[in-house]
């Protein structure tokens, strides 16, 4: 005798082992597009990494002053995150100034 949870309910109706291996398939067919999906993304970041050197190396200067006005503007930005006070009143306009710069810069490349 069949026991009560293999017991088929009615057309169209699946067994606990159906169900099991279902959600195995789903688990895989996931699991491999996590993979891809990671893949590209490591290469893409990979790529970027690499021209952003090949930059540095070919522009030193202008790398030096990239780095230096993103340092600034991160630091303006975490010491006026805070409190409320002359940096903080002064570090939007900088933040906004040296973000205007990295994008005119970047459409020049």
């Amino acid at each position: 005798m069949e026991s009560e949870t293999n017991k088929p309910n009615g057309p169209g109706s699946m067994s606990a082992q159906d169900i099991l291996n279902q959600g195995s398939r789903v688990f895989d067919e996931t699991k491999r597009a996590a993979t891809r999906a990671y893949d590209r993304s490591a290469k893409k970041f990979g790529d970027t990494y690499d021209h952003a050197l090949a930059f540095g190396r070919q522009n030193p200067g202008k790398a030096v002053i990239i780095a230096f006005g993103i340092g600034v503007g991160v630091g303006v930005f975490l010491l006026g995150s805070n409190r409320r006070s002359r940096v903080s009143r002064y570090g939007e306009p900088i933040v906004n100034a040296l973000s205007d710069l990295a994008i005119e810069f970047i459409r020049g490349l």
